[in-house]
């Protein structure tokens, strides 16, 4: 069964910012939008620091999820009281996709009503913890209070089209996916983030029994990202339904390259 990947290569590039930013187009420095989030919140309690902090959010941000976890634990044994602390931990253990462990780290960060610069990009990880526990109702309003605090967050519309396609409203799950497309840098960065949104538009036009439409768009995506081996298999079985097997037998040994190169599958089980 094919899983759904949530974008966040752009969102933990913006550690480099703000220690920990999310969304397609990652979120800045605090500023105004932030600072309305957090005081709508009313966060009242002290803020309780470490020094390491940073040195965490360096590790979360070069992909070094265990190490940064084994930080963030000695960070937590001095000062259990870290709200920034459970946060990261949070993400660390949801990229090790441990997501068991992820929502509660990341619910107690918010429960404990301190204010820290990327407090406001908590739902947008708590909403992929839940929406990989099962838990959808949870993760919809996770991502849907994530947008309402940072409009630009690419990856929570993203989060919600694909919600909406799981509970088969496709017409949501259209406008949420157009919406995060929107957002997207129309550049080489952006590419894989909208590969990932273009693909799932395909389905949507799958359910609405518009191949051409839903070939258009695989084909798209297989363009701006060949490592996207999801895409390379919706592209063959929809070759298939166009009774075009010989580029159906392409796209299939595309997407069997693509898992050699991304490490999905042992070496020698790819022709």
């Amino acid at each position: 069964m094919l899983v759904y990947r949530p974008i966040l290569t752009v969102a933990l590039l913006a550690l480099a910012v703000t220690g920990l930013g999310c969304g397609g187009t990652g979120a800045s420095a605090p500023n105004a939008e932030v600072t309305s989030a957090i005081a709508s919140d009313q966060v009242v309690t002290a803020v309780v620091g470490h020094p390491n902090l940073p040195v965490a959010a360096r590790l979360l941000r070069s992909g070094q999820f265990l190490d940064a976890e084994i930080v963030l634990r000695a960070i937590l044994r001095e000062a259990p009281d870290c709200a920034r602390a459970k946060f990261l931990l949070g993400v660390a253990v949801l990229k090790q996709k441990r997501y068991a462990q992820a929502r509660p780290l990341l619910d107690e960060s918010l429960a404990s009503r301190q204010e820290f610069a990327d407090r406001v990009q908590v739902d947008h990880f708590l909403g992929w913890s839940c929406y990989y526990l099962g838990d959808l109702d949870a993760a919809k309003r996770a991502f849907q209070s994530h947008v309402g605090h940072v409009p630009s967050a690419a990856d929570s519309y993203f989060g919600l089209g694909v919600i909406a396609i799981d509970e088969d409203r496709i017409a949501d799950a259209q406008q949420a996916l157009e919406r995060s497309l929107e957002l997207l840098p129309g550049t080489p960065e952006g590419a894989r983030d909208r590969s990932k949104s273009l693909a799932r538009l395909g389905d949507c036009a799958l359910r609405l029994d518009k191949v051409e439409d839903a070939l258009a768009l695989y084909e798209e995506a297989s363009q701006l990202w060949s490592d996207h081996y999801e895409v390379w298999g919706k592209l063959a079985r929809v070759y298939e339904l166009k009774e075009r097997p010989a580029d159906a037998e392409a796209a299939r040994e595309k997407q069997q390259a693509a898992l050699k190169r991304t490490g999905r599958v042992p070496e020698d089980a790819v022709p």
